[in-house]
């Protein structure tokens, strides 16, 4: 069986591909080509220290920061601001679905989007955006 932040990563993976329009991906080296309809990166991100209770027995809890990559490319930035826009609305509507991720995580919070839109010589420019997401969760041990 897999461990407890692998779950999550899927689980939060799969959420995103409910979302319509982008191709979603996970842990992407090399971005080489964005779809017409966007393309959303998960990062594995930072699971951050373990915390653990009084006395040091029993189970870890983490506050896990993921990276959901947002890549939209267009010519005319009217187009691609409404694309963003819906690709971005869209990722925050499937993430407040199910905070616990089908009981996976005690909740899971998003940050506002850090927006950049990049120039490309000779190509449409791309609008990116970053998520941080946490997810809060319970694992049986540090490895597990």
């Amino acid at each position: 069986m897999p461990s407890k932040s692998e779950q999550i990563l899927d689980a939060l993976a799969e959420r995103l591909r409910t979302v319509p329009g982008p191709k979603v991906e996970r842990n992407t080296a090399e971005i080489e080509r964005i779809p017409k309809g966007g393309l959303v990166v998960l990062r594995d991100g930072d699971p951050g220290e373990p915390g653990r209770t009084l006395g040091g027995i029993g189970s870890v809890y983490y506050a896990h920061m993921v990276e959901i990559e947002i890549y939209v490319e267009a010519g005319e930035a009217s187009v691609r601001d409404a694309a963003f826009d819906t690709l971005v609305r869209g990722i925050g509507k499937v993430l407040e679905t199910d905070l616990t991720l089908g009981g996976l995580a005690f909740g899971l919070t998003a940050a506002r989007p850090a927006i950049d839109t990049e120039a490309v010589v000779g190509a449409p420019a791309i609008k990116t955006a970053t998520i941080e997401a946490t997810v809060e969760y319970e694992a049986e041990t540090p490895l597990g």
